[in-house]
Parts: C-alpha cells; structure tokens; sequence
C-alpha cells in the first residue's frame, strides 16, 4: 500500500524529493518503492520529461484502480478508528461561499453534540466535488445546482447583488436593483461551476455583464468588492456583510439557485459522517 502512496504523492507533487519528506522516508527510499512496485506489474509507470513527471500510457490505464483502492484503503482504516473509539475525521468538499459563511456555525453546533468528530475541508466547484465523492476522495459534498443523483436539494438560496459602499450610494436603501441598471459598472464574477446563476439572468434579459474579474473563492470575491473594483452577485448573510464595507441588495429579477448534498455510497461513511448528513438535513434551514 505504500508503494501505492508513494505513487500518487510523486504524481501530485511532481518531485520525488518532496514526496519522500511528505512520505518520511529517504528520497533513494522512494525511488526504489517506485521500481519495487514497477517490477511486481512488470511495466514502467513513470515518465520524467522537462522536469515533469506523468504517468506512462501503462500506468494511466491502472492509475485509477490505485487510486480507488487508496481511498478504500482510507475509509477502512476510518472504519477501524471509529470502531476503536478514536477521533475520525470528515472529508467535505464544498464550494466556497458554503465553507466561508454556513460551514464553520454548522460544524461548531455539530461537534457540541459530537466532539470526538474532526472535519477536512477542500473547496472545488461543480465539477471537481461529485468527482472526488464518486472516488472517496470526499466524504460529503455540497454543490450549486439540483442533482438528482445521490443528491438531495437542502436549501434554495437567493443571490443579492454585492456593491461598495461608493457605488451603493448610487440606489435607494431597501429597494431591488433591476440587473438593466448594473450594466454600466464591473462585475465581479463568483465562478463555483460551470453554470453561472447570475449570468444566466443577465442573458434572459438580453444584457452581457461587464465581466472584470473571475475568481474561484468568496473571500477573495469580498474584499475586491469592498476595494470598489466592481459589484458582484452571490449570497449574503447579514453577518457577514457587517463586516466589510459593503452593501447588498435584492435584484429584479430575483436570483436563485440549489443548493445540494453529495455524499458518498451510505455503506462506506462512518457514523460520525452518517450523523453530520443527518444534522445537516435536520438544521437545513440555517444554511
């Protein structure tokens, strides 16, 4: 199982050297684990070019059948500590307006029930979360948009427009923006899967933001808002606007979107994991 390991921390951190000091061993050590495991499937698996290191055409045939058993390998030893009494740890893979506004009071309500639970938290986006579900690489997943397989819808959300407080100044408190008169300024764009509520509503009405930026993370989609480079659309909880100078507001038409839960096949969570989907589904309403 090391020799598995060893592999697919060399092929994520693209030197040896660095995956032996991540492994704990020698980087001799390692290369030879990588000629060890060679010599059992009686083929070559890596390639070094340019300083790059990717697989041979061998090894990406049964590269996935490592890297399932690895993650099975995984949710065993997670059985087995569970069983044991130990700590166990959660794997949620999330986009990230969930991680930065409704993750952490959920997690913190979560473990007043259950201490003995620690949490692993990866940000992806539509496309990458159902994929390491589907692998293992995630235990639980939450993703924008309706999936109807092995998903479940927990919460309709409403997007607001985001605007610094100069351009705020602009519209009257308490009162929609209509998306006609946002046209004019730059847009920030939240970008969390290949579909985009907000430009989708754009479209309908025959309008093209004036896209500025693109970003991938919401902390970040925040404070370029709040440094007046552009507005944005995305949620918005009344906490987490008081702590940045900004200001949302509703928009004309109303934005929405799904939010859903992804979690791996039932018979490989842990109880702790089965538990959070449960507190999650039973709290759903405070996302």
């Amino acid at each position: 199982m090391n020799n598995f390991l060893a592999l697919k921390i060399i092929l994520e951190q693209q030197n040896i050297t660095k995956a032996a000091k991540i492994l704990g061993y020698t980087q001799p050590a390692v290369t030879q684990m990588i000629a060890s495991l060679e010599n059992d499937l009686g083929f070559p698996l890596l390639i070094k070019k340019h300083r790059q290191i990717s697989l041979t055409p061998e090894g990406e045939r049964i590269f996935p059948f490592i890297n399932q058993l690895l993650n099975d390998y995984q949710a065993l030893e997670e059985q087995k500590q569970e069983i044991q009494g130990e700590s166990t740890v959660i794997k949620i893979a999330t986009i990230p307006s969930i991680s930065q506004q409704w993750l952490p009071k959920l997690i913190a309500n979560f473990q007043k029930q259950f201490e003995n639970i620690e949490f692993a938290i990866i940000q992806g986006d539509g496309t990458s979360i159902p994929n390491w579900i589907e692998n293992g690489e995630a235990d639980i997943g939450f993703v924008n948009g309706d999936v109807t397989e092995n998903g479940l819808v927990i919460q309709h959300q409403v997007l607001k427009a985001i605007l610094p407080l100069p351009l705020a100044e602009n519209f009257p408190d308490n009162q929609p923006i209509p998306l006609a008169d946002l046209t004019n300024y730059d847009y920030i764009l939240l970008e969390e899967g290949l579909f985009s509520e907000s430009v989708s509503e754009f479209q309908k009405i025959g309008i093209e933001p004036k896209m500025k930026l693109r970003l991938h993370d919401s902390f970040s989609t925040i404070l370029m808002v709040e440094q007046g480079l552009g507005y944005s659309i995305m949620p918005m909880d009344e906490e987490t606007e008081s702590l940045y100078q900004i200001k949302s507001f509703d928009t004309v038409p109303t934005i929405s979107r799904s939010i859903s839960l992804l979690q791996k096949n039932d018979g490989l969570l842990t109880n702790g994991a089965k538990n959070f989907v449960k507190f999650v589904q039973t709290h759903r309403n405070a996302l």
